[in-house]
């Protein structure tokens, strides 16, 4: 098999599961109707931090700039995020969670961490070990990617 068979093959797998994670939010009961896939995303990655620069936003979910600030609006209109201007550079908008934001982040991470051991549960503990080894050394290389000039 070539390395573009096995390139083709992987896709395939990423496909999968990026399918069975949209569809985690878009069929959870608590979550659908309220938010889109793409206001989830967001949702995620702010509430994985205390608080985000617009531009992370748009930097993490490869969007424009212009995109984020319709997620968000759309966030804010529904009471979920909160968006503060900095004392320092008052430019710089920095996007949290509000309480009723940190409940629905906690439904949706739930829903994820749900879909996350189901998968390893078909797995012995060494390929779990051996699974998340290789998504961390995959995870490492994208990220040293990223701050390539």
């Amino acid at each position: 098999m070539t390395l573009v068979d096995r390139a083709i093959e992987l896709s395939g797998y990423f496909q999968v599961v990026a399918e069975r994670l949209h569809g985690v939010k878009k069929n959870n009961p608590e979550t659908s109707g309220v938010i889109s896939a793409q206001e989830s995303q967001l949702l995620l990655s702010v509430g994985s931090k205390e608080a985000l620069k617009m531009s992370e936003i748009a930097k993490a979910l490869q969007l424009t700039l212009s995109s984020v600030t319709a997620v968000v609006d759309k966030l804010e209109a529904k009471a979920f995020v909160t968006r503060q201007r900095t004392l320092e550079d008052r430019r710089i908008v920095r996007v949290s969670l509000t309480a009723e934001g940190r409940k629905l982040y906690d439904l949706v991470e739930g829903a994820q961490r749900e879909l996350s051991m189901s998968v390893l549960k078909v797995l012995s503990r060494e390929e779990q070990d051996m699974l998340l080894a290789l998504f961390r050394k995959l995870a490492a290389k994208l990220r040293a990617g990223e701050k390539r000039p």
